[in-house]
């Protein structure tokens, strides 16, 4: 297991699969929302974390939420309420409070908020560098998280469709457009990729998963037509040249339908409207620092103990009161609620009468 911690998901994959396809199948898992070339060490882990958990009793799946992503957390605002919970909206938190060295609370919409545990479910650099006052954590904590590596170099397009494309390797409608639909033939083709976007802000032959929920879930859209999502590696969150990602947003989404185009003829024009998160968007619209889907990239020093930091990765953090969960703790990102899970045993142990935490 500690190769995956070390070698590349190249490492891995030419050692156990000869043909390219079959290797660009599972090496995308080791670059996806990870700037990174399949042969960069490191990766083979990241490969083998999308490989995790299970999805309908079929381990190493991955699900699709009927009526879309937004159907999870509203299932989880509801059980939330049931239990007595009061959900705020619309009331952006602003900062933490902290009394007498512990957290107490957060103003949110202008509003103080208190309470005996603050649990924060975004990336650690934005907790640390833009909520905890300064001076409420100890200097290498402020320093180390300033410094939390963050870029996934994703670019993502909602697209919606008059009809389902026609891919010139299968143009018939089948069970392939159910699935995940990679357009990466090699582990070349995907370092390229990773070369270009190091160089000039993006790759010339992108990476681009397809996904087509309505396939899958027709209430997504009107009768007859469909929604797809394309997910882009690599696009870097800093442009060369202090290139404004306002100015170029729309012509690199064109060429990333002209890419998909070459695939499946006729796809361009058969788009009735486009939605495009560009790293930046990412983060101005979801607070997703440096574009970073994961809250932090997935590198060996920034995962398992080290997440987010050494001494602080049991999802309670060097401030007495704040607890981390989301992608930014253990075991990192991916739709598990693994680390929702684990913080809040975390909460629930500290708060027994008989726990000695303070």
């Amino acid at each position: 297991v500690h190769e995956y911690a070390t070698k590349s998901a190249g490492d891995i994959l030419y050692r156990h699969f000869k043909g390219d396809l079959a290797k660009a199948l599972f090496g995308f898992d080791g670059v996806v929302g990870n700037f990174a070339s399949p042969y960069t060490p490191g990766t083979a882990y990241v490969l083998l974390h999308h490989l995790f958990g299970e999805a309908a009793g079929v381990p190493g799946a991955w699900g699709h939420a009927i009526g879309g992503m937004g159907a999870i957390t509203q299932a989880m605002a509801q059980a939330a309420r049931e239990a007595g919970a009061d959900i705020v909206l619309n009331s952006p938190v602003e900062e933490l409070i902290v009394e007498r060295g512990r957290a107490a609370g957060v103003v949110a919409g202008g509003k103080a908020w208190r309470a005996a545990t603050v649990v924060a479910g975004i990336n650690p650099r934005l907790l640390f560098d833009k909520l905890v006052p300064k001076g409420a954590v100890p200097d290498p904590v402020e320093r180390h998280m300033t410094h939390w590596s963050c870029e996934s170099a994703t670019f993502r397009m909602n697209v919606a469709l008059s009809e389902l494309p026609k891919f010139t390797v299968l143009p018939k409608p089948g069970d392939h457009l159910t699935a995940g639909i990679i357009m990466a033939p090699s582990l070349d083709y995907m370092d390229r990729a990773f070369i270009d976007a190091k160089r000039d802000g993006w790759s010339k032959q992108p990476i681009i998963e397809m996904l087509i929920p309505t396939t899958l879930d027709s209430g997504l859209a009107p009768k007859g037509k469909h929604v797809a999502s394309l997910f882009c590696q690599h696009f870097r969150y800093q442009l060369p040249g202090n290139k404004s990602w306002d100015k170029v947003r729309d012509k690199v989404a064109d060429h990333v339908i002209a890419t998909v185009d070459h695939h499946a003829p006729g796809f361009a024009a058969s788009i009735i409207g486009r939605q495009i998160h560009s790293p930046v968007d990412l983060e101005r619209r979801f607070g997703l620092v440096g574009g970073d889907i994961f809250h932090g990239k997935m590198g060996l020093d920034q995962l398992f103990s080290a997440r987010p930091m050494v001494g602080a990765a049991g999802y309670r953090m060097p401030l007495p009161g704040l607890y981390l969960c989301g992608s930014g703790a253990h075991p990192g990102g991916g739709v598990t609620g693994a680390p929702g899970h684990n913080a809040a045993q975390a909460v629930l142990a500290d708060r027994k009468p008989w726990s000695r935490r303070a």
